[in-house]
């Protein structure tokens, strides 16, 4: 496999993985700020983190377009592997480097999902987003 690839989508991963870690910070804040009822930190912290958010899809569209320049099966198993998924074993230290990472940002966002959820659920009730 393409070695030179593979830390490109690795480090494009670490991006994203740090811009995933800040959503979950401002997320957490946007809870707390809530509790303060402080509307005002509130908005600014929705577009701290949208911005954040959009940085973080631009990773994950590079890594995509790193990803589909390998060889179709090539491609299947890195794909899995940014995903955190162990469909297949990576054999390289690189490649395990991607899917210990891929866990990290699939944790990292279970997190974020979690917290959101809550905050979600306690200002909309029946009426929040994920009802």
């Amino acid at each position: 496999m393409e070695e030179s690839i593979l830390l490109e989508i690795l480090k494009e991963m670490q991006k994203k993985y740090q811009c995933m870690a800040e959503i979950e910070r401002i997320t957490r804040e946007v809870g707390e700020f809530l509790s303060r009822n402080d509307q005002t930190s509130v908005q600014m912290l929705l577009g701290m983190r949208q911005e954040e958010m959009d940085k973080a899809d631009m990773f994950t569209k590079n890594i995509n377009c790193l990803i589909s320049v390998l060889p179709p099966e090539e491609a299947a198993k890195v794909d899995n592997w940014v995903k955190g998924q162990e469909n297949w074993n990576p054999n390289e230290q690189i490649s395990e480097k991607i899917m210990e990472k891929g866990k990290n940002i699939q944790h990292i966002l279970k997190r974020t999902i979690e917290i959101d959820r809550h905050i979600s659920t306690r200002i909309a009730g029946t009426h929040s987003f994920y009802n």
